[in-house]
Formats: C-alpha cells, sequence, structure tokens
C-alpha cells in the first residue's frame, strides 16, 4: 500500500465524474437556457410578426380599397358638377334661346346624376337652384344669382373639401334668366 501521500485512485476517478457531471449538468442547463429562447422566438415572436404582418396586409388592403371608391365617387362628381357648371351658362341672358330650352331639359338629367354622386349640401342647392329658375316661382334675378353662387360653393367645398370664397367674391357674367 502506498503512503498516506497518494490519493486513493478510486477517491479520484468518482472526484472527476462528479466534476464532469457538474459540468455536463451546466451544459444541460444552457442548452435549456438556449432552448427556451429558440420556444420564444418559434413560439412568440416569429407568430407575432407574422400576425402583425398578415394583420397589417388586412388593413393596407382595405384602407386602400376605400381610399379606391372614395376616389373614385370624387372623379364621378367632378364630371357631373362639371358637366352641371358648363350647362348653367345656358341659362344667362348671354345664352341664345336655343341654348336656353335645352339647358334646362339637360338640367333635369344631371340633377338626377347629382342625386346619385353629389353631397347632401350640393344636392340640396341644386334643387333649390331648379326651383329659383322655374319660371313659376317668379324669384328675383338677384336671389337667382345668389342661389347659384351658393350653389358653386357647395360644389368646390364638396370637392375640395373646404373653399375660402364667399358668394361675393364668384363673379356671374350675366344674369340667369
Amino acid at each position: 500500500m502506498p503512503s498516506g501521500n497518494s490519493s486513493n485512485p478510486t477517491l479520484s476517478a468518482v472526484t472527476f465524474f462528479i466534476e464532469r457531471l457538474r459540468n455536463f449538468t451546466q451544459i444541460i442547463k444552457i442548452i435549456k437556457i438556449f432552448m427556451d429562447v429558440w420556444q420564444i422566438i418559434i413560439f412568440v415572436i416569429i407568430p407575432s410578426g407574422i400576425i402583425g404582418a398578415v394583420s397589417g396586409g388586412i388593413v393596407t388592403y382595405f384602407s386602400n380599397k376605400k381610399l379606391d371608391f372614395q376616389r373614385r365617387i370624387m372623379e364621378m362628381r367632378k364630371e357631373v358638377y362639371a358637366k352641371v357648371h358648363e350647362l348653367l351658362q345656358g341659362l344667362y341672358n348671354t345664352a341664345t334661346i336655343d341654348e336656353r330650352s335645352k339647358t334646362t331639359a339637360e338640367l333635369l338629367k344631371y340633377y338626377r346624376e347629382v342625386q346619385i354622386w353629389g353631397s347632401d349640401k350640393v344636392i340640396r342647392k341644386f334643387a333649390e337652384l331648379l326651383k329659383a329658375i322655374d319660371i313659376k316661382t317668379q324669384t328675383q334675378k338677384e336671389k337667382r344669382n345668389l342661389i347659384y353662387k351658393e350653389f358653386i360653393i357647395a360644389m368646390r367645398e364638396d370637392i375640395l373639401g373646404k373653399t375660402g370664397l364667399s358668394p361675393e367674391e364668384i363673379d356671374v357674367y350675366g344674369k340667369i334668366n
């Protein structure tokens, strides 16, 4: 038997094994932490990114669809309003008799279009203008001109969102007969 200075080989082997087991346990803990991080990435971060992308795509789709719808409405309104405005020149005393009779018939056609595409305010102002230009109502010329100007302002507000013009600032060349 060796002297007391030498260590017991069985004890050394057990100690070595215990140290390796501790190292192995630490490695397992590190792997477990690493797996927990990957689980968080796989089960939380990636799905939330996918869900965010999908929901963002859906929101964008419907927003674009609504904007496209609004843009098409505005295009129709601009087209109809421009036709009505051009047609209204046939009501002035600068227009020929043929232009006046054609204008009266055409205005009713465009009034129906404005009822579909126009804003509530424009529809009301257009109806008011049609009543004012009707010979049976005998509306004074100055009142008809004011109603016409208010109709123009209503169309501008509808298309532009707002306008800084007042009825006094809109020039009428000629008078509505």
